[in-house]
């Protein structure tokens, strides 16, 4: 059920464009998963063709007609009837499977495209053996590019969590390369695979005298490579005077593949062209007339009736931008200040919508987050920037500051900001550290380097200590980073239970300690026959504890009799190679742990219950309740079989304390 549904949100966002997860989930649960409703009550409507009498032939997969095999192979899996759009629904009863999506596939190779489309049932190796078809490939000679990673030939389609439309690159190196023509193709392939290598541009900032060690897959373009050297060197493109590039690189549109630098790293230096602003001879000379006259600032004020100048008495080239202002000044010893300046930054360069940064020192928002009671405790989101960073701008603009990200954590987390572009104001954050989390945690942050960048780290406190949960960097997406976050909020929440539980105990502790000393005081100045009373109390505190223990003991060995009994008359779990109907259960247990076994559909619901018991979980101290539809299965009729209960073939329980 919860892979139906993983593809069915899967496709409602491939067809929709909408990105928010959560936005897509609601529209979904309002039409009860329906795909064709929630997508007709998302898109306009539009005018409904009226259905051909007699079934159209779809048209060919790809080109060739040696494929045709395949579409043969697509009708096969859908039944016997013809097959439609790809994206056409199947409208299935409760009982019926999920209709496979269907995926398109554009495979380049050398100078040819070949389409492919395939349910995503089938295999990579099923699509080599379309392309063995379509070019005469051997499939073991093939190398397909495009995948997260090289997949194997037995790697099914949808456990890639590939879109509708995909493109791909076949890499044939084995296969030797004719002369004639087919060198042209040789060329072309060996193009194609530099298109796919990453290449390290070690780029030095002359004025400054900084090295950026920047990693760019082959298809960047010259100017893209410049745009991102402006966002870290604060030189704009056109002002960019380079020298390492080689000759036949005129073109800022080439890509790093085809411009001809070396691999895998290729040295560049770059530095601002400074033109200043030239004015004409006649400017110029009653400037300095002006100047001679000692003009007092009245008459400069006033200038705008006398000192005219046409537009083209003037000359420039460049005009000086406001350039952007640290996160955190150099040097900063006022860390209030500097939480203040860095929020106001923050703000100016990536807008209002952005986390709440706490105001203050790191003393303090550590105070805020974990010197409290343990209820009231937050987990410390502290938040690294560094201006050096290519992935700074990108992971504040496009993850830190979506609103999901932002309402999540504003919820959940007091975060804590700091730059760390400044020696000095690293070096005080280091100290911070060191004294908070020790030297080994400071090193660690030590050794990160600029293009590392931006961190962002995880505290929270566990037994009156500070740990560190998870160290989130740059390179991580949104959903990437909200699921992060939500993990460390479950440890968290864990934690905090625990701790709040022994808080609890502790203040009982201490309340049972007051009690007892005010009961010996009062037992000093008590006479002999008191305190013959109340050693003979306690003697009979003693007594009842013990037979309450001994009681506790024979109880538990009773739970444990009757758990063995059940566990013997438990049916043996029937084989996967059975013939009759099987429901394979999996069952959640409250500590996250899953318990699974096979059962006959003919079974009953007192089985189950049975083998739940003999786990340790009996019928009257938990609850077993269904995913879809929710219902306690402890409170039904126990004789009804698990078919008659409707359960699917795979079927998630969850065990619930009463």
């Amino acid at each position: 059920m919860a892979a139906d549904r993983e593809m069915i949100l899967a496709d409602f966002q491939a067809c929709t464009g909408i990105e928010n997860i959560d936005e897509a989930i609601t529209l979904l649960e309002q039409n009860d998963w329906n795909l064709v409703a929630a997508i007709n009550g998302v898109l306009p409507e539009e005018p409904m063709q009226q259905a051909p009498s007699v079934p159209e032939v779809p048209p060919p997969l790809v080109d060739s007609p040696d494929l045709s095999v395949v579409g043969q192979q697509l009708q096969a899996m859908a039944g016997t009837s013809t097959l439609g759009s790809p994206w056409e629904p199947v409208m299935a009863g409760p009982m019926m499977r999920p209709t496979p999506r269907m995926l398109e596939f554009k495979v380049e190779y050398r100078e040819r495209t070949v389409e492919v489309m395939l349910d995503d049932t089938s295999t990579v190796g099923n699509i080599k053996e379309v392309l063995q078809a379509e070019l005469g490939i051997p499939t073991d000679k093939q190398h397909l590019r495009g995948f997260s990673q090289e997949e194997p030939d037995d790697a099914v389609l949808s456990t890639l969590n590939l879109p509708r439309e995909n493109r791909l690159f076949l890499l044939t190196p084995d296969l030797p390369v004719a002369s004639g023509s087919q060198e042209v193709d040789g060329e072309s392939s060996l193009a194609l695979e530099r298109m796919l290598l990453e290449f390290v541009l070690n780029v030095v900032d002359v004025d400054k005298g900084i090295e950026y060690n920047l990693h760019f897959p082959g298809s960047r373009t010259i100017h893209q490579v410049k745009c991102d050297v402006y966002s870290l060197t604060d030189i704009p493109v056109r002002n960019q005077i380079w020298k390492g590039w080689p000759q036949d690189a005129k073109d800022d549109d080439m890509t790093l593949a085809g411009c001809g630098i070396s691999h895998p790293s290729h040295d560049l230096e770059v530095w601002r062209q400074h033109i200043p602003v030239r004015f004409s001879s006649g400017v110029e000379e009653e400037r300095r007339q002006r100047h001679a006259s000692g003009s007092s600032t009245e008459d400069f004020e006033d200038a705008s009736d006398s000192f005219t100048v046409d537009d083209n008495d003037l000359s420039f080239t460049d005009v000086v931008t406001r350039k952007p202002q640290p996160l955190i000044p150099d040097n900063c010893d006022d860390e209030y200040n500097a939480s203040v300046h860095f929020t106001a930054e923050f703000t100016e360069r990536y807008g209002e919508c952005h986390p709440m940064f706490y105001i203050g020192s790191l003393e303090d928002a550590m105070k805020e987050a974990f010197q409290k009671p343990a209820r009231d405790r937050k987990l410390l989101a502290l938040y690294l920037h560094h201006d050096q960073s290519v992935q700074s701008n990108i992971f504040c603009s496009q993850v830190l500051c979506r609103e999901s990200i932002v309402s999540y954590m504003s919820q959940h987390y007091l975060i804590f900001a700091w730059d760390m572009t400044f020696d000095s104001n690293k070096a005080r954050f280091l100290g911070h550290i060191s004294r908070q989390y020790g030297s080994l945690a400071a090193q660690t942050v030590r050794n990160y380097k600029a293009d590392e960048y931006p961190l962002l780290m995880l505290v929270m406190r566990n037994r009156g200590a500070s740990e560190v949960l998870k160290v989130v960097h740059g390179n991580n997406t949104v959903d990437e980073l909200m699921s992060t976050l939500i993990n460390a909020v479950d440890v968290f929440t864990e934690n905090q239970r625990v701790e709040m539980q022994e808080e609890a105990e502790r203040e009982e502790r201490e309340r049972m300690k007051r009690e007892q000393d005010e009961a010996y005081q009062v037992s000093l100045a008590a006479d002999r026959a008191k305190e013959e009373e109340k050693r003979r109390k306690e003697q009979e505190e003693k007594e009842e504890q013990e037979r309450a223990q001994r009681e506790a003991r024979e109880a538990k060995e009773e739970r444990e009799a009757l758990r063995a009994s059940l566990e013997d008359t438990l049916p043996d779990e029937p084989p996967e190679d059975c013939t009759e109907p099987l429901i394979n259960l999996r069952v959640r247990l409250p500590d996250g742990e899953m318990l699974q076994r096979r059962f006959l559909a003919a079974t009953t619901l007192q089985v189950v219950l049975n083998y739940v018991h003999s786990k340790g979980f009996p019928s009257k101290e938990y609850k077993l309740l269904s995913s879809w539809p929710k219902r306690d299965l402890t409170s039904l009729n126990t004789t009804q079989t698990l078919q008659q209960l409707g359960m699917n073939p795979q079927e998630t329980l969850f065990l619930q304390e009463k």
